[in-house]
């Protein structure tokens, strides 16, 4: 099988597969029996696909809920729990890249919408999570070729 003998309705399976599954997309689609180059085009298609609409979504969501709350003075004082400490130590410590590094383990929903929760004022953010979802793409994609040969 050829990447170009997927239909339509197959090819938008897999990009919304790619969106919603991220980590076992590669996968998938090498056991179906599409090239490498076309599985690494399909799930970074659809990863950044979903990137692009889970992102204005959240920026919108985001501001929406700030609005409707209110200043952060108004509410009083936030209670932070250590489980809530250790997160925004990792937060401000690894920042971006560190969403990065896990973002083909937590899906692009939730990757893009903690981007747009805690680093939407960044102008790079939205490329960065684009870059990264292309290179999750590539490792899951040779490391499901590279079973498939092992397994031959």
């Amino acid at each position: 099988m050829t990447w170009f003998d997927m239909g339509w309705g197959e090819m938008v399976g897999w990009l919304a597969a790619a969106v919603l599954k991220f980590l076992v997309t590669p996968s998938a689609m090498v056991a179906r029996g599409i090239p490498f180059l076309g599985v690494w085009l399909t799930s970074t298609a659809g990863a950044w696909l979903g990137v692009g609409v889970f992102w204005n979504f959240g920026k919108w969501l985001f501001g929406w809920w700030e609005a409707v709350r209110g200043p952060r003075s108004d509410r009083g004082k936030q209670v932070f729990t250590p489980a809530r400490r250790r997160f925004v130590r990792w937060k401000n410590r690894l920042g971006v890249t560190g969403l990065m590094l896990i973002s083909g383990f937590i899906s692009v929903p939730v990757a893009t919408m903690l981007a747009a929760k805690y680093f939407r004022d960044d102008p790079w953010t939205l490329a960065k999570l684009m870059v990264a979802f292309s290179l999750w793409a590539l490792l899951l994609t040779a490391l499901s070729e590279g079973v498939k040969w092992l397994a031959t």
